[in-house]
């Protein structure tokens, strides 16, 4: 028994234009929800820090609500961040604690950092023990 070919011809395009509607509603973020950009580098050389955990969390309470990993070129992104004020944990092992807040509502709905420049431990260590002699 064959199946003729409108109906086969159907089922590909209602396949397809599933596919396509899928792809579109999972990159588009909802509409109480906002993104947040940014970028880590080491403050004396100005290289990029990857792999490093970025996380947001709530600015009363310190609730996480996402995260996200630095890319090789020291870039993050966190999406579907839900309207409201919050803190920016960069915390990285050799590096001083920053914590930015940020803010998300219907009319900034994308906060762009731009370039975080984290401070290395050891500089630190070192301009104090210099002080201290």
């Amino acid at each position: 028994m064959k199946t003729p070919f409108a109906f086969r011809a159907l089922a590909v395009f209602m396949f397809v234009a599933l596919l396509i509607s899928s792809v579109q509603g999972s990159s588009t973020p909802t509409a109480h929800c906002g993104t947040l950009t940014g970028v880590l580098r080491d403050a004396d050389t100005h290289e990029p820090i990857p792999g490093t955990n970025v996380v947001l969390v709530t600015s009363t309470g310190n609730r996480l609500v996402c995260s996200a990993k630095t890319r090789p070129d020291g870039t993050f992104r966190l999406i579907n961040v839900p309207f409201g004020s919050y803190k920016v944990h960069t915390t990285v092992l050799g590096y001083q604690l920053q914590q930015p807040t940020v803010a998300f509502n219907a009319k900034q709905a994308h906060v762009a950092l731009g370039t975080l420049s984290l401070q290395p431990l050891n500089s630190q260590l070192l301009a104090f023990s210099a002080s201290a002699r």
